[in-house]
């Protein structure tokens, strides 16, 4: 049994055994509004229990440590010493009467006086904001105005100045999500029977696992992991926002984390119909249960349909294939601009500009593994011979100071650093090629017909581009090296057809006019007809 399979079980032991022990005033339960979190603990869990594990007694201590992971960009949890005994019956913790947190921090609820609107919009992430704005700024274009609702704690995350009147951002006190406080830990003493769940080769209690689980709603970190406190005080925000606009649509791409779960299921709850935009590429097994609550469901290319099949809660679920929205802005990119950049940059820190460019887009990887993807590159760029150079676009969330050393390794070759506040995004419609593993940034060179070279490495996912014969499969420096000769020596050979661009995504160009016909079409819909319960 691998470690998914695992986590199933463990999940579906939790649910049964303790999933209904709490739940917010809406009436979701802890374990549906925290279930990404949750789950991601578990996998570690499962980790940690089928290796090697402490024998000896450990007391008064953390039983989950949390630490941010700048490659994931969230943070994330960790089964300390303590809480693997504490699993395996080797010691135990105190229990507090009320909570193992006690809430601390007020927050403003209040909701200011709104004007009704038949759209509203929910984001936390500079990717919904790029990928809802388009959108809304259709609907707004066509008379249908909205209200978003910004759940950012960090300014690069905001929602931006609107560009048209009848678009309205609504901002969440940030105080909302740095409230404190987990659900009290003597309703799992109510829990009866003495329920076990089979972990490697250990026994362990469901019991003393949702104790362990429950950890991770004491504190809250980010919109994508809230405290149990601030995810009952966000869930009772939404009703009241909700109640005041009276929206027949809710928007979201992100239906999943708990801030898209207590969204939707305020939407339900007013009776409004739910939409979501799938706002990045779908890789395989990043799912592994059914976690798409909205009813309507937008994806970018074919491929991602009998995906969302497989992912949605609802059996009355539609999919469209609609491409994205944060990618229209392609149809206008400046390709020369962009060149220019790319060889000014290269001009500036090597001197000199090589016939042919190719861009490596990041991640935001710890240096060793960027080390690792490096090399293969830099070995097929060597290999390829000296009309290559290579830039390097940093992950706006990593910055330059990673990629140092990698400079100095680079022993002559052509390698040039781009500007981290241009990334991949910003100058990949100058290259010749664009080589990665998994940024999104080469779904853009696809839309572009810029060839793409994925990076397919040990331990790594992949967008499986190349699975879709939409990039050429280069797990090693040589085969890096051919795809790039044959790029130089016959670039149309390297041409994609329409089939494969259009199972990766849809032509960008209109896919927030596509939204917003969905948007119109629903809307239509709902006044209509009665609304309707959720069909699940």
């Amino acid at each position: 049994m691998n470690t998914a399979e695992q986590v199933d079980e463990l999940m579906l032991a939790l649910d049964e055994g303790c999933g209904d022990v709490v739940r917010t005033p809406g009436g979701v339960s802890w374990l549906h509004t925290h279930h990404v979190p949750v789950r991601r603990l578990l996998a570690r869990v499962v980790k940690r229990l089928t290796r090697e594990v402490p024998g000896r007694r450990v007391t008064n201590d953390e039983l989950v440590v949390a630490s941010y992971e700048p490659s994931v960009g969230y943070v994330t949890y960790h089964l300390s010493d303590a809480g693997a005994a504490y699993l395996l019956g080797r010691s135990e913790v105190g229990v507090c009467e009320e909570s193992d947190l006690p809430v601390h921090g007020e927050a403003d609820q209040s909701v200011p006086p709104m004007v009704p609107v038949p759209v509203c919009a929910v984001s936390w992430s500079s990717r919904h904001a790029e990928t809802l704005m388009p959108v809304l700024a259709e609907l707004a274009r066509r008379g249908i105005a909205s209200t978003v609702l910004d759940l950012a704690i960090d300014a690069s995350h905001a929602v931006p100045a609107p560009s048209h009147f009848a678009i309205t951002v609504l901002q969440m006190s940030r105080e909302m999500l740095s409230v404190d406080g987990g659900p009290p830990n003597r309703i799992l003493g109510e829990v009866g029977g003495n329920r076990t769940v089979q972990v490697g080769q250990h026994t362990i209690s469901v019991v003393r696992l949702a104790e362990v689980a429950m950890r991770v709603l004491r504190r809250s970190a980010d919109p994508t992991q809230p405290s149990w406190a601030a995810a009952v005080r966000i869930e009772k925000w939404f009703d009241r926002v909700l109640s005041q606009l009276g929206s027949s649509v809710l928007l979201c791409s992100n239906d999943t984390s708990p801030p898209g779960v207590l969204a939707v299921g305020a939407a339900e709850r007013a009776g409004a119909e739910t939409v979501y935009v799938q706002h990045g590429a779908w890789v395989e097994g990043q799912i592994a249960w059914r976690a798409q609550h909205c009813r309507h469901i937008a994806v970018m290319g074919t491929r991602d349909v009998i995906t969302a099949r497989s992912w949605t809660r609802r059996a009355d679920a539609r999919v469209y294939v609609v491409g994205q929205p944060r990618f229209d802005v392609l149809a206008d990119v400046d390709r020369a601009g962009q060149r220019s950049y790319l060889g000014k940059v290269l001009s500036d820190q090597t001197g000199e500009v090589p016939p042919k460019i190719l861009v490596w887009a990041c991640q935001p990887f710890r240096e060793q593994r960027l080390r690792s993807q490096f090399d293969v590159v830099a070995e097929g760029v060597r290999q390829a011979g000296s009309e290559w150079g290579l830039v390097i676009a940093p992950h706006p969330a990593q910055g330059a100071g990673a990629f140092g050393p990698l400079l100095k390794a680079a022993d002559g070759l052509p390698v040039a650093l781009a500007d981290p506040g241009i990334g991949a995004r910003g100058c990949l419609a100058g290259a010749d090629a664009l080589v990665s593993a998994s940024s999104t940034c080469g779904i853009e060179a696809v839309l572009l017909d810029v060839p793409v070279l994925e990076l397919v490495l040990p331990a790594t996912r992949t967008l499986g581009l190349a699975d879709q014969r939409a990039a050429q499969r280069c797990p090693t420096g040589p085969e890096v090296a051919t795809a790039l000769r044959r790029i130089a020596e016959a670039p149309g050979s390297v041409r994609l057809p329409a089939t494969a661009k259009r199972a990766i995504c849809h032509e960008a160009g209109r896919s927030g006019a596509a939204v917003a016909d969905i948007v119109s079409e629903v809307l239509s819909e709902a006044t209509a007809t009665p609304q309707k319960g959720p069909n699940r």
